[in-house]
């Protein structure tokens, strides 16, 4: 009984390993993206008030 448990969950284990991977490196790319927007977004504020206090 406890077998045939087994063989059935063992598909869903190795699918659950191949997606890992591609869930976490979508993750961190996102998270990537969303860390160098807001440095964009800080450097930015920085250029314009560097703009004023030149003029």
């Amino acid at each position: 009984m406890s077998n045939n448990i087994l063989f059935s969950i063992f598909p869903l284990l190795t699918l659950l390993f191949y997606l890992a991977p591609i869930v976490f490196i979508i993750w961190f790319l996102l998270k990537f993206l969303k860390i160098q927007k807001e440095k964009n977004e800080i450097l930015r504020s920085i250029s314009t008030k560097l703009d004023k206090l030149r003029n």
